[in-house]
């Protein structure tokens, strides 16, 4: 009698229908709660990382406005190279008025 029992196979195929349909649903929400802690984490470095360049936006500004204020204080090279040419030349004539002081005496 219990071969041909209906209940018995009609009760073991929705049984594990269920719990495989609750294992697919876990599995679905876990998903999703994964997804969500990602984006929640992915958010959050964006914000990070937008807030480094604004402040390294800024810091830009801030030497540009400081080499801005320091340009008239610098000679630009090739006026220092020709002070420093300049230099040489006084300090080579006067280096021969001496050898030429020292030769006489």
């Amino acid at each position: 009698m219990s071969d041909n029992n209906p209940d018995v196979a009609v009760r073991s195929k929705p049984i594990f229908e269920r719990h495989f349909q609750t294992l697919l649903l876990t599995l679905v929400a876990g998903l999703i709660a994964w997804q969500g802690m990602t984006t929640l984490k992915l958010s959050e470095s964006s914000a990070r990382q937008d807030e480094r360049v604004s402040h390294l936006i800024g810091l830009t500004e801030q030497l540009r406005q400081d080499l801005r204020a320091m340009d008239s204080q610098y000679l630009p090279r090739r006026e220092a190279e020709m002070h420093r040419n300049e230099t040489r030349s006084k300090l080579d004539a006067l280096e021969s008025r001496v050898s030429r002081l020292e030769a006489v005496q």
